[in-house]
């Protein structure tokens, strides 16, 4: 196999955990686990009270969750393109294949005319 069938395979199954892990990520954004926090607050340090840092908190966890869900759509546009390139090696692996055959039975045919 060829070096874009390495390449493929490799970015697919990078592609496939990133899926996982991304949407698994979202879903603990949306639910708003406080192991998460650190990723999610507010990096200005005005708030005017509690209550405002709560708010931009909750917002925060809303943005970061959909950009995991939208990172997670650009990996499965990654994942295409990976089987494609995957089914496009074994394309070219099955024509050199078929070139060798046809060219070890013309050879025979050579031989056996002399």
């Amino acid at each position: 196999m060829g070096l874009l069938f390495g390449c493929g395979l490799c970015c697919m199954l990078l592609s496939i955990w990133a899926i996982i892990q991304l949407i698994v990520m979202g879903i603990f954004f949306k639910m708003e686990v406080l192991a998460f926090i650190e990723e999610t607050e507010p990096h200005n340090d005005e708030y005017d009270d509690f209550d405002d840092f709560m708010k931009k908190t909750k917002e925060n966890y809303q943005k970061v969750a959909i950009n995991c869900w939208v990172a997670a759509a650009l990996y499965v546009i990654t994942l295409g393109l990976s089987y494609l390139c995957i089914k496009k090696s074994k394309a070219i692996d099955q024509k050199a294949a078929e070139k060798i055959r046809d060219d070890e039975i013309f050879c025979k045919e050579r031989a056996k005319r002399r």
